[in-house]
């Protein structure tokens, strides 16, 4: 259930729209969200989410980068906010 949370969260960032590199911001949402997809363990149950969602990773880092800084700020600090929910409701270890 959380990575489908983890899911959406990415493919929330595939349908935002189309000029700059990435903010800082974005570049520790998607610092975050890499950690996050390469700490699923890599079994036959879950290889075709995380290659999904690796996909989709990249997929949302070229969309991103190629939005205005402001856009970039403005999408990042959501999907910041999204991963700490996320994060928040995952297991203590």
């Amino acid at each position: 259930m959380k990575k489908l949370l983890l899911s959406v969260a990415l493919l929330g960032f595939s349908t935002i729209s189309m000029a700059a590199d990435l903010s800082e911001s974005c570049k520790n949402y998607f610092d975050k969200v890499d950690s996050l997809v390469k700490a699923i363990p890599e079994d036959s149950l879950t290889k075709q989410q995380s290659d999904m969602m690796k996909q989709n990773l990249e997929t949302g880092k070229q969309q991103v980068s190629s939005m205005p800084a402001d856009a970039q700020e403005a999408a990042c600090k959501q999907g910041i906010e999204l991963l700490k929910q996320v994060e928040a409701s995952l297991p203590k270890k």
